[in-house]
């Protein structure tokens, strides 16, 4: 009988029960993080390996767009003086300047015009010309580094987009494990402190039961006493 009442009013096997379900919605909580930390390192790392090139390109196909833009005049005559300063360095710029002006030099000096106003004309009219033409051929190698940049921006926010796309997957996979195990732990909390009840109730449940069975027995219930037969 005391087993049976000690069983009847415990409390014990559902508060450890309670607490079994807490410790596996914590458990889960935890490994589903790390699973997910895990996870988002090594995306990370990879989308860092996708970056790199884009990141490199932006900066050299940069360069060249900022001299475009400096030999085109959109960065004002600072960006026109840097332009005039680079394009005259070039290599081949000023050796072909002076062969030219010398060939010049040369013709007129053939045709007796060395000395006239005629050479310094020319001389004028080939150094012009060859700057025109030079300065051209300057401006058409730097444009294609303006569809580079572009190219290269945009693969940059490719990946990056990518990227916070999945951190924003990865968080909000977090907090649904957050979530549920929270509401799993307050689940198993509510579950804790109503055992008292449910132990009580178990308890009346079964006294009433048994006193019922009692009186049935012994006929008030509902059990008939047996009925003697005539010998």
């Amino acid at each position: 009988m005391g087993n049976i009442l000690t069983d009847l009013f415990s409390t014990k096997p559902a508060e450890e029960a309670a607490a079994a379900k807490a410790a596996g919605y914590a458990t889960g909580k935890t490994d589903a993080n790390s699973a997910l930390d895990t996870g988002l390192n090594n995306s990370n790392a990879l989308y860092g390996q996708a970056y790199a090139p884009f990141a490199s390109l932006i900066d050299s196909s940069g360069k060249g767009a900022n001299a475009y833009a400096n030999a085109t005049g959109v960065n004002g005559q600072a960006g026109i003086d840097a332009a005039g300063s680079t394009f005259k360095s070039l290599p081949g710029y000023s050796g072909g300047l002076t062969t030219g002006i010398d060939q010049v030099m040369r013709t007129n000096a053939a045709a007796g015009n060395l000395g006239g106003g005629n050479n310094t004309a020319d001389e004028i009219k080939f150094a012009s010309d060859y700057d025109a033409n030079k300065y051209g051929n300057y401006l058409s190698s730097l444009a294609p580094y303006l569809g580079q940049q572009t190219s290269a921006a945009s693969g940059a926010a490719s990946v990056l987009g990518s990227q916070a796309s999945n951190e924003s997957a990865t968080a909000a996979n977090r907090a649904n494990y957050d979530y549920s195990a929270a509401t799993g732990t307050g689940n198993a909390n509510a579950d804790a402190a109503l055992a008292p009840y449910s132990a009580s109730q178990n308890f009346w449940s079964s006294l009433l039961g048994g006193a019922g069975l009692a009186l049935k027995a012994s006929g008030i219930g509902g059990f008939a006493a047996p009925t003697k037969v005539a010998a």
